[in-house]
């Protein structure tokens, strides 16, 4: 076993000669020649994968071996080039001189001594990018490249000589979330059957997340924050507080950093909306649509007006929010943006994260009810702003969930509960509180999950999560690119057809896996 011992990046490294791996490049325009005289010096030999220019070759590491076998090829005329492999541990992975090597002078050394230093090595020089510094490169006659370094790592006039390497490249292994309470959250991946049952489950009637996981190789960036404006935020729920998972939390009513649920009041919704676009279980509980991006909780205020709207969009955009989850709209059958609102909406959806965009979404509303229809006396005025993502709601059995509000304006919809299907498993408020002395539950459930969220309230933060994953793979794209990319990727559902649209669905369910690959397909 022949071992080099070579100074790389400060560390010293033990490069190991492979013993059954060669590597050799044929001359231009004789690889037909190369092959043959490949066969005939090594029957034996298996071509692997090629690194540098060079083909990676096995051989059979007895006699004669591998030394004898590379200066045969080298010596052949279909071969331009030949080396030796090397190791860095036992995993077998190959590293290959490309006979480049990069030299750094120390301070002072002359003109005369750096060229004194190129005739030891025998090399030419490729280039000089900087003051000090050159590429250059082995020829015929130097020794191979990890000797001239080896040789001119210990001349008083080098800071670093170094040998160029080729070796494989490999991803970056992912493991998507399993386990905890997955396999109870339909909405993700519906296969038809959940929670022990089958009954009022249609498989595929999801928004494609655990898929999206996979082709994007990212359950989200932490750089990705979703803020969501609600009425209270229980931020020591074991999904929702792993450490850097919260950012810029702030009450406006309190006017505190503290957006904790007020237990008296009810304050359990925005715990269960954040669980849906984010939450990310430490061992046994639940995912959200993006569980590695962050979360932005706001507490809003005593009522909705023109000055606390403004406030809080200023606030998200400010605070650098990359997408907006608003499960919520103002009591008033008809409600119309003040000019003021209206501008504060879109300026946070334009001017936000560095220009490019807030990407904001709203509930449609669950009464039934077209979102835009004055004659009607319906009228929800944040879910018809042009920048806005109006998301209604479906169920378990892709169908409209009974409640989901309507109309020309909506986008998407997202998998919900409803009549005839399910609701959605979350994180609910922990903990417990006495009332006329009964111990109940702080939030709607038992424990620290809730089986029965639901509404447009759920579907809005299902596809805030998916805009979170879509800007995960691809931050470049704007807000109005990543609206009109969810409407585009879109699964069709309720008897839509190519193109088309409708008032209960918009352009049809969010499909988390398609929208991730056309965000990647868009990359810059």
């Amino acid at each position: 076993m022949t071992q080099t011992l070579l100074r790389l990046g400060g560390q010293t490294v033990a490069f190991t000669k492979s013993e059954d791996l060669i590597a050799v490049r044929p001359s231009a325009g004789m690889a037909e020649a190369a092959t043959r005289a490949l066969h005939d010096i090594a029957p034996e030999a298996i071509s692997g994968e090629t690194l540098g220019g060079f083909q990676i070759v096995k051989v059979d590491g007895g006699a004669p071996g591998s030394d004898e076998k590379l200066d045969l090829l080298r010596a052949d005329s279909a071969m331009a080039k030949g080396t030796h492999v090397f190791h860095t541990s036992d995993d077998g992975v190959p590293f290959v001189p490309t006979g480049v090597i990069f030299i750094a002078f120390n301070a002072g050394v002359t003109q005369a001594q750096q060229e004194a230093v190129l005739d030891s090595g025998r090399l030419q020089v490729i280039s000089a990018p900087r003051d000090r510094e050159i590429l250059a490169r082995v020829t015929t006659l130097s020794p191979n490249p990890l000797k001239v370094a080896e040789l001119l790592q210990q001349s008083p006039h080098i800071e670093v000589c170094e040998p160029e390497f080729a070796t494989p490249a490999a991803r970056a292994s992912f493991n998507p979330p399993s386990g905890g309470m997955l396999a109870d959250q339909w909405h993700l991946r519906n296969v038809g059957q959940h929670r022990g049952a089958t009954l009022g489950f249609l498989t595929g009637a999801d928004a494609r997340v655990i898929a999206a996981w996979n082709t994007a190789q990212t359950i989200g960036s932490s750089s990705a924050i979703i803020a969501v404006i609600d009425d209270g935020f229980d931020l020591t729920h074991p999904d929702l507080s792993a450490v850097g998972k919260i950012v810029h939390p702030w009450d406006f009513t309190r006017r505190t950093a503290d957006p904790s649920p007020d237990l008296e009041e009810g304050d359990w919704h925005g715990t269960a909306c954040a669980g849906v676009a984010l939450a990310q279980a430490k061992t046994s509980g639940v995912y959200g649509a993006a569980p590695g991006a962050t979360l932005m909780p706001v507490r809003w205020g005593n009522e909705i007006s023109d000055s606390q709207l403004e406030a809080w969009f200023d606030y998200v955009a400010s605070k650098g929010a990359w997408v907006v989850s608003c499960s919520w709209k103002a009591r008033a059958s008809v409600f119309r943006l003040s000019t003021r609102v209206q501008r504060a909406i879109s300026r946070c959806a334009s001017e936000g994260r560095d220009n490019k965009g807030c990407v904001i979404l709203f509930a449609a509303g669950n009464d039934d009810q077209n979102i835009n229809d004055p004659m009607g006396a319906t009228v929800n005025g944040f879910a018809i702003h042009p920048d806005v993502i109006a998301v209604a709601a479906s169920n378990s059995r892709d169908e409209k969930s009974d409640y989901s509000n309507f109309g020309a304006e909506i986008s998407i919809c997202a998998p919900s509960s409803g009549r005839g299907g399910w609701g959605i498993l979350t994180c609910d408020v922990t903990g417990s509180r006495t009332l006329g002395g009964v111990v109940r539950p702080s939030g709607y459930a038992d424990g620290d999950y809730t089986l029965e969220f639901g509404g447009t309230s759920s579907a809005t933060p299902l596809a805030a999560g998916v805009c979170a994953l879509v800007l995960s793979v691809n931050p470049s794209l704007t807000a109005a690119a990543v609206k009109a990319l969810l409407e585009r990727t879109a699964r069709k559902i309720g008897g839509l057809g190519a193109g088309q649209r409708n008032e209960a669905f918009g352009h049809g369910c969010v499909d988390a896996d398609a929208a991730v690959t056309a965000a990647l397909a868009s990359r810059p």
